[in-house]
């Protein structure tokens, strides 16, 4: 006797459930080899992978987790719990709602973002501003999310790091990896610019 209906609904909720906990952990693997690497103190080590679960956590744990989540609330809410007011920042494009998998990603993408403006970039200087832009293009068969993080107004090094930080490997390498997309950061002469493009999964615009 084949399976009911509630039993295959059953299965695929758990199938779903277990391929998240798999990224999750794939995610927590990259984050911990990176900061390997980095050699930080215990203490630095422990608030950044603090942090970095919590970006995590407030995706997978929000109510319309399994409906998609809102990219622009996903953005604002980073930046005002980074203490950033209004006025040093702006956002716009069109609504777009992510799937649960883009949603960690980029959760996590837009959290390194918005704490390293606070550490070395437009939050930590008063004349600086962040805009935060995308729009959705369509292709034959699918449609693509291309996001912009841009800080400007700031006093830039001379030189730019030798050593790819956390944020650049998870923009160039994470994203690829994880939702077959690309993304480049870029140091300006007055910010930096974080471009990302990625397919949007299985919830899309309204």
């Amino acid at each position: 006797m084949g399976a009911t209906i509630t039993e295959l609904e059953e299965y695929r909720e758990v199938a779903a459930l277990n391929q998240r906990i798999r990224t999750v952990l794939s995610v927590f693997r990259f984050v911990a080899a990176h900061m390997g690497v980095q050699r930080r103190n215990t203490d630095d080590s422990a608030l950044h992978l603090s942090g970095r679960i919590g970006a995590i956590g407030r995706v997978v744990l929000a109510p319309v987790f399994f409906d998609g989540m809102d990219l622009e609330l996903l953005v604002r809410d980073e930046l005002l719990l980074r203490a950033a007011s209004p006025d040093r920042f702006s956002i716009s494009g069109a609504e777009v709602r992510l799937a649960p998998k883009t949603a960690e990603m980029m959760s996590l993408v837009i959290h390194e973002l918005a704490t390293n403006a606070v550490k070395y970039g437009a939050l930590c200087e008063s004349q600086a501003k962040i805009r935060v832009a995308w729009e959705v293009e369509s292709r034959p068969g699918e449609r693509i999310l291309h996001f912009e993080w841009l800080e400007t107004g700031m006093s830039m090094p001379v030189d730019t790091p030798s050593t790819p930080g956390f944020g650049c490997e998870l923009v160039e390498k994470l994203i690829a990896r994880e939702l077959r997309g690309k993304g480049k950061m870029c140091f300006l002469p007055d910010g930096v610019c974080c471009r990302i493009e990625i397919p949007l999964g299985d919830v899309q615009t309204p």
